[in-house]
């Protein structure tokens, strides 16, 4: 029992920190060692890289001159053999030894240009490799140092200095969630949008060309109108994608006015009815948080307009001294709370998932309403600092 105490008594543990701490110091002094060493590796191999392109480079245009002169080394020596009368032994010699000399210059050069090329390619691999270890060993150098950082405070400090870090981390993570959830929504909306639509036009511009060569000029005429409609419907779509990526209204304009904005373009497409309240007292707040909050609306608007079948939607935007909150409501099919807790397990809905690391990076909580057949709500609370819109620390 008394050495069961004293193991897990204080000195004992603050000893087994500072060991910990000294491994993770001359762990920490190895990896940055080889992050060091990578680089310098990267470096040189950029260097040789550069030379074997310049080099391949030139084996290139070596290549592409002595293709141009063998065949004129061939015309030569087909000249020879079908004027032969004009032509004395020593001549066609000549003409038979400059041709093979070229042939193999020729092949030289190509088995040269091979060679370079797969040792380019080499290098350009090798280059990756290295650039990657000393990226994963630069992030682990930084890891090494925050555990240290929260190792260095007294034995008392050291649980919620660990609490703190996984929340950190977990936010982290939430935010490259969140960022890989837009890159992919915004290569969607480009791809089955915009970039069709240019596919199209370029398509459309190549058979007016050709038209325009037989002379039908009044069938290209005809396609013009065709064509300045799709160039028309790409760029409205752009400007939506822009719009979605920032909308210019939330810096100049505030959060109310493009929230308000935004419901009234969605009823002009969609036809669905919408309408915001306002509750509180308007103020600017920090672009972070009015940002998160018009995303928060946005995303869940959009999963009433695809999944609900609703008629109407329904903005509560209220602000408080310490707070901010807004719900969005739907009259539509609703679902089983149980049914939205999986989704979020599962990590597959990014929609849902984002909305909730949105508000959970800001300190708040999002929560979802509703019972089938009787609508939806989606409720996202965020605290403020001082009265004013800023991240919880």
């Amino acid at each position: 029992m008394t050495a069961a105490k004293e193991l897990l008594s204080t000195e004992a543990l603050e000893q087994i920190l500072k060991r910990t701490r000294e491994a993770l110091e001359e762990g920490r002094s190895q990896i940055f060692e080889v992050a060091e060493a990578a680089r310098q590796e990267c470096t040189r191999t950029e260097v040789v890289l550069q030379t074997v392109q310049a080099e391949m480079e030139q084996a290139i245009a070596d290549v592409e001159l002595l293709t141009k002169r063998f065949a004129q080394v061939r015309v030569e020596l087909l000249r020879a053999n079908r004027d032969f009368e004009d032509y004395s032994e020593e001549e066609k010699r000549r003409s038979y030894e400059a041709a093979a000399e070229v042939r193999d210059a020729l092949a030289a050069a190509k088995e040269r240009e091979r060679l370079l090329r797969v040792r380019r390619d080499n290098l350009q691999q090798t280059l990756a490799k290295l650039r990657e270890i000393a990226g994963k060993a630069d992030l682990l150098v930084s890891q090494v140092g925050m555990a240290l950082t929260y190792l260095s405070g007294s034995l008392e400090d050291v649980n919620r200095q660990l609490e703190h870090m996984q929340i950190r981390e977990q936010a982290g993570q939430e935010i490259l969630l969140g960022q890989e959830i837009e890159r992919k929504r915004m290569a969607g909306a480009l791809h089955d949008g915009p970039v069709q639509d240019l596919a199209h036009l370029a398509v459309q511009l190549e058979i007016c060309e050709k038209l325009y060569g037989a002379g039908r000029q009044a069938e290209v005429l005809a396609k013009f109108s065709d064509l300045k409609k799709t160039a028309q419907g790409a760029m409205a779509d752009l400007r939506r994608i822009i719009y979605d990526l920032n909308p210019m209204t939330l810096d100049d304009l505030g959060l109310v006015i493009t929230i308000n904005n935004y419901l009234d373009n969605l009823s002009t497409q969609s036809g669905i009815e919408t309408r915001l309240i306002l509750l509180g007292e308007e103020r600017r707040l920090d672009p972070q948080l009015e940002t998160a909050v018009f995303r928060i609306v946005q995303e869940a608007a959009n999963n009433c307009l695809k999944h609900a079948s609703a008629s109407s939607i329904q903005v509560t935007l209220e602000y408080h001294h310490q707070k901010i909150s807004v719900s969005v409501q739907d009259d539509g099919i609703g679902f089983e709370a149980g049914r939205v807790q999986d989704k979020l397990k599962s990590g597959k809905h990014f929609g849902l998932l984002n909305m909730q690391s949105r508000a959970r990076i800001l300190g708040g909580s999002l929560h979802f309403h509703g019972e089938p057949s009787k609508g939806a709500r989606v409720l996202a609370t965020i605290p403020l600092v001082n009265g004013e819109g800023g991240e919880v620390t």
